[in-house]
């Protein structure tokens, strides 16, 4: 691992934390390391948290990357997906402890885990791609359409809406708001539990609910 992206490991739960020091961009390189670190999670844990620095989770993707006039932003896209598409059929259960902002690829992250709990606080969290002028890949429609209440859909990725914690949770992106103190141990309390179930039958579980996204995306980002 790297200094912005660690691996440790709390019994059964590994953690993954996020922290490039500013706005956990993610480069190519961190896209790696958290491949790299669900891997070893998948070999070793019965559970995964991924979680970030105080006041900032993930704000997107490396934005010298998705301003680039050759291919480079195709490629960390493509890149990017592969990560959540794993993270979607990753046969143990990964809580997310959103510990401030998290959006564009922040959002796609939060919608890619099992469980989300997020600090409380003034933090935007979801999908401003359409505002800063991107169109969103079929892979971002059709996560949206899997994870995101149909009420919701229209305002968080054709209107951009950034939601607060609070009003993240119904729009489908959180499911519980905690003090930022708390956010971490949370996390660990809900991995906790959910190591408790049959593994077997949890993978299972999930990748029926989500099997005809999985179909429909292997080929491109399940490799």
């Amino acid at each position: 691992m790297t200094n912005a992206v660690t691996y440790e490991q709390d019994g059964d739960i590994a953690i993954i934390t996020l922290n490039d020091g500013k706005a956990n961009a993610f480069t190519f390189d961190m896209i790696a390391e958290v491949d790299k670190a669900l891997d070893k999670a998948e070999q070793e844990a019965k559970a995964v948290i991924m979680t970030g620095r105080a006041g900032m989770f993930c704000g997107g993707f490396d934005l010298k990357t998705m301003m680039d006039g050759g291919d480079g932003r195709e490629k960390i896209l493509l890149e990017g997906f592969k990560l959540s598409y794993k993270m979607m059929n990753f046969p143990y259960p990964i809580v997310i402890a959103s510990t401030g902002h998290s959006v564009a690829y922040g959002g796609v992250l939060l919608l890619s885990a099992d469980y989300r709990v997020s600090s409380d606080g003034n933090f935007k969290i979801g999908l401003n791609e359409i505002a800063i002028g991107l169109v969103m890949p079929d892979y971002g429609v059709d996560l949206v359409r899997n994870r995101i209440p149909l009420s919701h859909q229209i305002p968080a990725m054709a209107n951009s809406v950034l939601y607060n914690p609070q009003n993240a949770i119904p729009a489908g992106f959180i499911d519980e708001m905690v003090p930022a103190e708390e956010t971490l141990s949370r996390a660990k309390e809900v991995a906790a539990q959910l190591t408790k179930l049959d593994m077997h039958a949890h993978a299972e579980a999930k990748r029926a609910l989500r099997r005809d996204f999985l179909q429909k995306h292997k080929t491109v980002y399940g490799g």
